[in-house]
């Protein structure tokens, strides 16, 4: 499939296949499934029998990608093995599902992962630090339900949850930076905050991780579970001042969470001076006509590779290649 360089829409009923084509977009980028917690076991391989299954693709550098998926994923540039983070720099991908419209009032995670993504491409050890933090988050957990101590665990995880917080405050920063270049999307004035997990009480970060865990330590120990650190953390959401939340429409709420995904991907710019293909499941839904209008009037003028899965049978009268997907392949291609 040789796709267009602007906007590729995907169109097709429930189940006829869009996801996966943006799934395997998002495999062969270095990210994974879209699914989180999914297992590579679990892809489906359309009946073929194997329990294993390659990925190729060509990028606009001439480089051959290609991702073997078996019990985990197996990744080569060219025919030379490389990481997932090696190749995320190569072909930056951010990726929102139909449930990223609700990232404003939905929950905390998923704002969270809006800063992940973007951060996992612009710093290239961010992914590995982020694992290795859930990994000890983990290992306290199950420390907290046998009711051993845990000071061991904090002291290892002190260094990394100060780390990840200032990424974090700093990608927060950006993404606000970017969020004045959309005011069309966002009429009123929205500004963003980071909320540290269960800190939040001293400047300096490791001595917030320390202190918020000495005062939390009995109720981590009644609950079973560590409640201070990034993996609690939140990005506050305000517009001209009030909760964002709570005080804006349901339209409003919407056309907001799309320009944070702009905004993510114009930061992705700015800090790698690489445009990040967008990959869209149904964030059309959600949005009025003029909404739409305005979502795809930014992305056009970003000059970006977009992927937008749309189950709506409605045509553009903007330059885009047209896709229909019916039974997991692609049954026409039209320009416009």
């Amino acid at each position: 499939m040789k796709w267009s360089p602007g906007l590729n829409l995907l169109t097709g009923g429930n189940g006829a296949g869009k996801t996966n084509i943006l799934e395997g977009i998002s495999i062969i980028s270095g990210w994974g499934t879209l699914e989180k917690g999914e297992k590579t076991s679990d892809i489906p391989t359309w009946n073929s029998g194997s329990s294993e299954v390659q990925l190729t693709g060509e990028i606009s550098s001439g480089e051959i990608i290609k991702v073997k998926i078996a019990k985990r994923f197996f990744i080569k540039v060219d025919d030379k093995t490389v990481t997932a983070s090696e190749l995320r720099w190569k072909t930056p991908v951010l990726s929102f599902l139909s449930e990223d419209v609700s990232i404003v009032e939905g929950s905390s995670s998923s704002r969270r992962r809006l800063l992940d993504m973007m951060l996992a491409i612009i710093v290239p050890s961010y992914a590995f630090r982020l694992s290795e933090y859930r990994r000890g988050v983990r290992q306290k957990a199950l420390f907290l339900k046998k009711g051993m101590p845990t000071m061991v665990v904090d002291r290892a995880l002190l260094p990394l949850a100060a780390w990840l917080w200032k990424m974090r405050e700093e990608g927060v920063k950006l993404l606000s930076e970017e969020l004045k270049g959309l005011s069309d999307l966002t009429p009123a004035k929205t500004e963003l905050s980071l909320k540290r997990g269960g800190a939040g009480m001293r400047a300096d970060l490791e001595e917030d991780y320390s202190a918020a865990v000495f005062s939390y330590r009995e109720r981590e120990a009644a609950l079973k579970f560590p409640i201070v650190g990034p993996h609690r953390d939140d990005i506050i959401i305000t517009a001209d001042g009030r909760q964002a939340s709570s005080s804006l429409s349901r339209g409003l709420r919407r056309r907001t969470a799309v320009s944070l995904m702009l905004a993510a991907a114009d930061g992705v710019r700015r800090k790698t001076g690489k445009n990040a293909v967008l990959l869209l499941d149904e964030v059309t839904a959600e949005l009025d006509e003029n909404g739409r209008n305005i979502l795809f009037d930014s992305l056009l003028s970003r000059g970006t590779q977009v992927f937008a899965a749309t189950a709506e049978p409605f045509k553009l009268d903007i330059p885009c290649a047209v896709h229909t997907v019916k039974d997991g392949r692609i049954t026409e291609s039209i320009n416009s």
